[in-house]
């Protein structure tokens, strides 16, 4: 459908303005704001978009109300009509500070335990591919494994973590079914507590969501935090 546009409009209008009828003809038109014009022309006919419609009638008075452009050229009563849509707002993204240089992505091995880290990343809404690489870089796929902080299991999972997903035993979190669930229910949350920014979840998850909230929403200034966010992104991206 062909958009009128305020120029040609108001071009048409005054051509025809230029020579009036002098036929007893006038047409009552209804505007797109309700209101009603008596005028020479029919409206209708050349500016169906603008005008809602014309109805022709026989009389020797003069036009009621002459047709009169604003200054910018448009007819009061359809300036809705030809006014173009308001442009969508961008969304804000929040930067990142420092902002992170990814290495080239690399190749990481699949664990026997695939399917389980498939299911429960898709039960929770996450990309498999993003938890396989945050196991890879938390223990090697080791289920066994143990930091010096007292992380345990395939996904690293500390025991005060644990306990808030239903986990009373710490040594639960050394059962990989346990563990993959605890862990994929853990990054759902920060999912969504940081608007699904992939940054600054991973980072929650290496440092604490305290430690991202205190430093505005940012990468917290650590070089273990960074280094770890690196390294998860570079097996991640384009795989």
């Amino acid at each position: 459908m062909a958009q009128h546009r305020p120029w040609v409009w108001a071009a048409g209008v005054a051509a025809l303005l230029a020579f009036p009828s002098e036929a007893a003809t006038r047409y009552r038109c209804e505007m797109p704001d309700g209101s009603v014009r008596v005028t020479m022309l029919d409206l209708s006919v050349r500016f169906g978009g603008a005008v809602r419609h014309c109805i022709a009638f026989e009389t020797s008075e003069p036009e009621v109300v002459p047709v009169v452009l604003r200054a910018d050229g448009i007819l009061p009563g359809v300036e809705d009509a030809v006014r173009p849509p308001p442009a969508r707002a961008v969304p804000r993204v929040m930067a990142l500070t420092p902002p992170l240089t990814v290495p080239a992505p690399v190749d990481f091995p699949r664990p026997p335990w695939w399917p389980m880290v498939a299911a429960a990343s898709l039960r929770q809404g996450l990309d498999p591919r993003l938890v396989g690489a945050l196991m890879h870089v938390e223990s090697a796929y080791q289920p066994h494994a143990r930091s010096p902080k007292g992380a345990l299991g395939l996904m690293q999972i500390m025991p005060a973590t644990g306990a808030r997903y239903g986990v009373e035993k710490p040594q639960d979190l050394l059962d990989p079914a346990t563990n993959i669930d605890v862990g994929t229910r853990y990054l759902r949350d920060l999912h969504r507590l940081f608007d699904g920014q992939v940054e600054l979840v991973l980072a929650a998850y290496n440092a604490g969501e305290g430690a991202v909230k205190r430093h505005g929403n940012r990468i917290p200034p650590y070089r273990e935090t960074q280094d770890y966010v690196r390294k998860i992104l570079r097996l991640y991206r384009d795989r």
